[in-house]
């Protein structure tokens, strides 16, 4: 112990020579970062692995519904873009539509050993989330008492070790794969929560939009990096290897974070004077309180208008997202056609586009709320309706795209780019309302929203069942529209960037004792009311002291209680001294 306290000042010392420059959040946005890349990298390398895992389903003629130019695709005709040597223009070589098997750098390792129907699929795809909703509102509370650090640093190295754990279980049943995913969800349900309540902790309220766009939305970039990184290792190492990398990239994450992450700036061994000086003036006048209350006002938060619009906002993201995630490769690959090398790279662009959207989305939110044309409240109403609508009316292209990948891969991109919006909107809405429970907040709409994704991939899996064709791909493209429009209808209409009065830790006290304070104030009022009041005066002394005869029955009924309980005392006394000798 003495020892890895030694390693540890000297690393302190070391680093606050070399990097003293770096302010103290930089460094922990630039860990957490990693970290979401991590979190990510462990939950959807499952979503292009599966495609290798799985054998191909041959109930619609084995080839993928946009290969074959004279295929009848329900209402919907193929592209001309499309024969049997056509190679998209933007694209190389790999990504050549012919028969699988075809296919530039096709190996047998894209033939699955699995027999999983898409039912099967998507309850695999679904068992993460069933333990993700689970402990998203206990993870956030958990940070906000105990720190995110802990909570935090535990959530991604269970990841790691579920990666590990992947092949083996997969292999014993799928089953024993499906219970995997459960254990991994539960950990990693307190990620985002407890994130929430470190920047409430850490960062200035003007920084938290670019904080969530850089940071969070690692999220998204996280596929963007996994997705071809995979395939590449799916193609010439088999699929169980890319889970392995995954695996040990997280567990040296993990020993990063627990060595050089503290809480608080106050713990913080190497953060400069004006840095602390600074975030703790600047998050003190954002309503960020140093304690941590015990107590959570859930029956305000229940009432609570602005928290039923960030609600809605991330249930309504929620299923649009789950799409994108956990069921892209598999459109990809079997209606477009992409070999799995190719599906990787194509189904990472997307992602990408959001990061790149986020940042550009955040960085403009900042500007216009600085520089005073907009109010916290004007700008997540506005970025709100990009972040939501924006990706309703690409899904809709989609629907009505056909076979045209070049088209459709277009549409996907700009979908997602436009949904980077919610980083100034409702994904970072949690802070402007409630900086002392946002932990908890986030922890109550990620468990919405993580049910929503539960009950996408089934529905999806239930709609498309052994027919990847169009048609069914458009009926699952359709429903996320209305519940787009629905979510953004809520949030527009009850959005607030103000702080709530719950936030304050000693609200319901506060209320309360002024109630009593403002009960005294009126009975001294009272008494000094004149002896002979006129008769409206009498009416209005009666209906006003009505509280105070109250207080003196309820005194009276008390000091006879007391008085009655000494007489007993009294007696019992006496008996007992007259049978002494």
């Amino acid at each position: 112990m003495e020892l890895l306290e030694s390693c540890r000042s000297r690393t302190d010392v070391f680093l606050r020579e070399r990097l003293g420059f770096l302010p103290a959040r930089t460094a922990l946005g630039m860990i957490a970062w990693f970290g979401f890349i991590n979190i990510y990298m462990v939950r959807v390398n499952l979503s292009v692995a599966i495609v290798a895992m799985v054998k191909r389903n041959t109930s619609g003629g084995g080839e993928a519904a946009c290969l074959s130019p004279t295929e009848e695709i329900g209402e919907v005709s193929p592209s001309p873009l499309y024969n049997s040597s056509s190679k998209l223009s933007f694209m190389d070589e790999d990504l050549n539509l012919t028969t699988p098997s075809s296919l530039p750098g096709y190996t047998n390792n894209e033939e699955g050993e699995f027999l999983w129907d898409e039912t099967t699929q998507g309850i695999i795809h679904g068992s993460f989330i069933y333990g993700y909703a689970l402990t998203q509102i206990i993870g956030g509370r958990m940070a906000e008492i105990y720190g995110t650090k802990l909570v935090y640093g535990i959530s991604i190295l269970s990841g790691g070790l579920s990666a590990l754990l992947t092949p083996s279980m997969a292999r014993l049943h799928y089953g024993a794969l499906i219970a995997l995913r459960l254990t991994q969800g539960i950990f990693q349900g307190a990620t985002w929560p407890s994130m929430h309540a470190c920047i409430s902790r850490w960062i200035p309220p003007i920084e938290r939009p670019r904080f969530v766009a850089i940071v969070y939305l690692a999220n998204t970039l996280s596929p963007a990096i996994t997705l071809p990184i995979c395939g590449l290792i799916i193609a010439n190492y088999g699929w169980a290897a890319q889970f392995y990398v995954c695996g040990i990239l997280s567990l040296i994450w993990a020993i990063v974070w627990f060595s050089f992450i503290y809480d608080r700036p106050e713990e913080h061994p190497r953060i400069s004077k004006k840095e602390l000086d600074f975030l703790q003036t600047v998050l003190m006048e954002s309503g960020t309180k140093k304690s941590t209350s015990r107590k959570v006002p859930w029956k305000e938060i229940a009432k609570s208008p602005p928290f039923w619009a960030t609600l809605m906002y991330n249930v309504g993201n929620a299923w649009g997202i789950s799409i994108f995630f956990n069921q892209l490769p598999t459109y990809m690959s079997n209606v477009l056609g992409f070999s799995i090398k190719a599906n990787g790279v194509v189904s990472a662009a997307p992602f990408l586009c959001r990061y790149i959207g986020g940042i550009i989305w955040s960085t403009m939110g900042a500007w216009l709320i600085s520089h005073k044309w907009l109010t916290v409240t004007g700008n997540r109403r506005i970025f709100g309706i990009v972040g939501l609508c924006g990706p309703a009316l690409m899904i809709l292209g989609v629907s009505f795209s056909g076979c045209n990948a070049q088209l459709i891969v277009i549409l996907f991109c700009l979908a997602l780019f436009f949904n980077g919006a919610g980083t100034t909107s409702g994904f970072v809405n949690h802070t402007d309302i409630s900086p002392n429970f946002a932990g908890t907040l986030l922890g109550i709409t990620n468990t919405m929203g993580s049910l929503t994704a539960f009950i996408c991939p089934i529905v999806n899996g239930i709609i498309i069942n052994g027919q990847q064709t169009i048609g069914a791909w458009q009926k699952v493209f359709w429903i996320c529209v209305p519940i787009y429009i629905l979510g953004i209808v809520f949030y527009v209409s009850l959005v607030s960037g103000d702080v709530q009065p719950w936030n304050d830790v000693d609200f319901a006290t506060s209320s309360a004792s002024a109630e009593k304070q403002k009960t005294s104030d009126n009975c001294d009022i009272i008494e000094k009311m004149p002896l002979n009041p006129s008769p409206q005066n009498d009416l209005s002394r009666r209906l006003q002291s009505e509280p105070c005869y109250l207080k003196e029955i309820e005194s009276s009924i008390r000091n006879l209680r007391i008085l009655s309980y000494g007489n007993k005392l009294r007696d019992e006394a006496k008996a007992y001294l007259s049978l002494s000798p």
